[in-house]
């Protein structure tokens, strides 16, 4: 069975115990009882009753902290689940479906994860609920740091507080983990601004460019609606400034080992110590966690040297799980005695966290140690389970499911949400050393190679599901791939959002593994991911180090198409205070001077890319308001493709023209061109990207006529925009097009209509969650109160 449907899979069983216990789970067994029925009631039927069993049983495990219960469960469905898309490969496009549903339903799992086993830490969580009440009554916002030593249980119990009120508290979460990353580089503050912007649903053409207006614009959106801002791992001032709220109705949570000098200036925040268990506290975690039947007595020994760090406590509570005799007795001996192990981590000579995580690795089962060393090579990021079947291409799938269940019941993998797992950063870090340790150099270096090749395969199939775009391909992965529509790319690009980390974090290891090729080729499989979702940041950087790698590995058209991506990607962006218009013209510059040397005999990749090239100049030019400049580049793209079968290249190029004709005042060039535009884009076929540059060409062609002074003509081809518009399923250029026709008829004398269009438009944009509400608004108050169109 291939990899990609046994990943599937295991993500199907994983959203069944996630929904088991959250309030949608009569929604979610309605959504599977028809995927395993296959349409037959009696199926269906059958299927909703071992559904209920298996939630019966989760819940039951969950009230007794049987986790071991929980992985026994997710397994047998994930097998499930593995029977029925090899019995019906047609299934797994309604799998995906469903478990992309579920992803989307769910509430933030880094915030509300279930977590069991919680003890202690009243006095915390007492401070916590005084000064949220405070602030909920002063209508402030309530801001809360938490601080103390790494391991301690600062981030569990920020999440086991949002838990613990989240009837009260709104379920939609911003988080970012400003931790460095593992070449010391700070976050992208820029990057993570981006990610918010994304998941609050700001359409993507009103995303400023600027780190300072992306900041004012996510403010902006919280003060509209509710939600909680966790930021962990936080160490400086200048981190947190731009990701501050303002807004009465958020709740602020931080975590870092202690408060940053001058925060106090900025906010008013609580500062609460999480300090470490005592003993008795932590004997109770200890047995809660292990659920040891052990006279408790026999593991104060135990609990003395762990030092009240949680982590360590939960790790070797994974360890007293086995059955083993005399594992009691080994763990206690190894901790006790400082010359039996290897000193590892030191967070404070007290606290004996390098021997927890020793003797956890010690007592693992052969696949869970190779796992273990592998996941260390991986870089930190968030995984899912296809990344593990990656990491073990020689184990069979119920090996490495078994594996990383291994590794979660031992506390070392940490469940983040459907189908999301990961390490603890000090786990990390060991299992890191452990694979320099026990690993040799050429077995390290194939991990690697199988981490980057795994997260290439992400990408590209990724970027062939939603692109039909022509790309430099060597070694032909994209032959005969087709493009997905519909549910099926809403998917794709749901589930490269959640790998997103990873493949950022593969192009690096990529370039530094000497995998050049794979590093500019994961660039390329990251276009229209990055340029569908705005991730200017995270472009910028990945397609530089694809570049470096481009011109490393000597292949010239990777070296042009990553100076055209990179190029685009500052066109595209376009931030004065960046140097966007100076930098893309550089890429862009670059990318002509590899393709424009040689004969006039060149290959159909370069005359494309050099096409490409000239367009994003024009495009350039056009923002510059320089449409002479534009046309002429314009016309050197049209001329690069001579005699190559580009159509919608083509209908690009008229579409992108028909502007600067506009501009230059030559209305019967751009009507003919935004015509040669609508044909060549209908000669390609049907769906609702068709529809959506069919109805752009429409609009442009009523803007062209509004500018030459025939209202008339604009509206006609506004009722053709529309009708396209609406079967894109665009609301945000709808909104638009219906603002428009509406200013159309206002300049006609037909307020009656102009009134109905600049409502249908106000509706539009605020479902867009846009901020071009205000302006229908606007122009409905200026109608009523008979002023004047703004």
């Amino acid at each position: 069975m291939e990899a990609e449907l046994m990943a599937l899979a295991a993500m199907g069983a994983s959203s069944l115990t996630t929904l088991a216990v959250q309030d949608l789970w009569g929604w979610g067994k309605k959504k599977f009882a028809t995927l395993l029925g296959r349409g037959g009631s009696d199926g269906q039927a059958a299927a909703e009753e071992a559904l209920e069993r298996l939630r019966q049983e989760l819940l039951d495990a969950r009230r007794t902290g049987d986790e071991d219960a929980v992985a026994t469960a997710e397994g047998a469905w994930t097998q499930r689940f593995q029977s029925l898309l090899a019995q019906h490969p047609e299934a797994a496009d309604r799998m995906r479906a469903v478990v992309g549903e579920v992803v989307e339903r769910s509430p933030a799992p880094v915030a509300f994860a279930n977590i069991l086993h919680y003890v202690n830490n009243t006095a915390v969580l007492q401070a916590m609920n005084a000064y949220w009440a405070r602030c909920t009554t002063a209508h402030h916002m309530t801001a809360l740091f938490l601080c103390g030593l790494p391991g301690v249980g600062k981030r569990t119990t920020a999440r086991h507080w949002l838990q613990s009120h989240r009837d009260a508290l709104p379920e939609e979460v911003l988080q970012a983990d400003l931790a460095p990353d593992e070449r010391g580089r700070p976050a992208d503050l820029a990057a993570i601004l981006e990610r918010w912007l994304e998941q609050l649903g700001v359409p993507r053409e009103e995303r400023p460019a600027g780190l300072e207006q992306k900041a004012s614009e996510v403010r902006g959106q919280l003060r509209r609606r509710r939600m909680v801002v966790l930021l962990e791992n936080v160490t400086r001032l200048a981190q947190v400034r731009p990701l501050l709220p303002d807004s009465p109705h958020t709740v602020l949570l931080m975590t870092g080992q202690q408060v940053p000098t001058g925060l106090e200036s900025l906010l008013d925040f609580e500062p609460v110590e999480v300090a470490p268990l005592h003993d008795e506290h932590a004997l109770e975690l200890l047995v809660k966690v292990s659920r040891s039947t052990e006279n408790p007595e026999r593991l104060r020994p135990v609990v003395r040297q762990l030092g009240g760090l949680p982590l360590a406590v939960r790790l070797i509570a994974g360890q007293l799980k086995s059955p083993v005799p005399g594992i009691l007795e080994d763990i206690t001996a190894l901790l006790a005695d400082r010359a039996s192990r290897q000193e590892l981590l030191t967070v404070d000579d007290a606290q004996d966290l390098p021997g927890a995580l020793d003797v956890s690795y010690g007592n693992l089962a052969e696949e869970a140690a190779v796992l273990y060393r592998r996941l260390g090579i991986l870089p930190h990021v968030d995984f899912q389970m296809d990344t593990v079947y990656a990491l073990l291409p020689d184990r069979d799938a119920s090996t490495a499911r078994r594996g990383l269940q291994t590794l979660i019941s031992a506390r070392l993998v940490e469940r983040e949400g459907v189908d999301t797992y990961r390490l603890h950063p000090l786990v990390h870090d060991h299992a890191a050393t452990v694979a320099e340790r026990d690993e040799t150099g050429p077995e390290r270096d194939g991990v690697r190679g199988r981490i980057v090749r795994h997260y290439l395969h992400t990408a590209e199939s990724g970027e062939a599901a939603l692109s039909s775009r022509w790309r430099h391909d060597p070694m032909n992965v994209y032959t005969g791939e087709a493009r997905s529509t519909g549910e099926r790319a809403t998917y794709t690009e749901r589930e490269l959002a959640r790998r997103r980390t990873g493949l950022l974090a593969a192009v690096h290891l990529a370039h530094d593994s000497g995998l050049h090729m794979e590093a500019w080729r994961l660039c390329q499989g990251l276009w229209t991911f990055y340029l569908r979702t705005a991730s200017h940041a995270e472009w910028i950087e990945s397609h530089e180090v694809g570049l470096a790698s481009a011109l490393a590995c000597g292949d010239r058209m990777a070296a042009a198409r990553m100076h055209y991506q990179l190029g685009f990607a500052h066109l595209d962006r376009w931030s004065v205070e960046e140097s966007d218009p100076s930098r893309a013209r550089e890429h862009l510059g670059a990318a002509l001077d590899i393709v424009g040397a040689g004969t006039p005999d060149r290959s159909e990749a370069e005359q494309r890319t050099r096409s490409s090239a000239w367009e994003g100049l024009a495009l350039l030019e056009q923002k510059l308001k320089r449409p002479q400049h534009a046309l002429a580049r314009f016309d050197q793209a049209v001329a690069a493709l001579d005699g190559v079968n580009h159509p919608r290249g083509l209908a690009l190029l008229a579409y992108h023209r028909a502007a600067t004709y506009t501009a230059l005042g030559r209305h019967d060039d751009a009507e003919r061109a935004l015509r040669e535009a609508r044909e060549g884009f209908e000669a390609l076929g049907a769906g609702k990207d068709i529809a959506l540059n069919v109805g752009k060409c429409w609009v442009r062609t009523a803007q062209d006529r509004r500018a030459c002074g025939r209202p008339g003509e604009a509206v006609r081809a506004l009722d053709e925009a529309i009708v396209e518009l609406a079967e894109a399923d665009s609301a945000y250029v709808l909104a638009a097009a219906h603002l428009l026709r509406g200013d159309v008829y206002r300049d006609l004398g037909d307020d009656g209509r102009a009134t109905a269009d600049w409502e249908c438009s106000r509706e539009l944009f605020t479902a867009a969650r846009s901020n071009r509400a205000e302006e229908a608004r606007e122009r409905l108050t200026g109608s009523r109160n008979g002023g004047e169109l703004q």
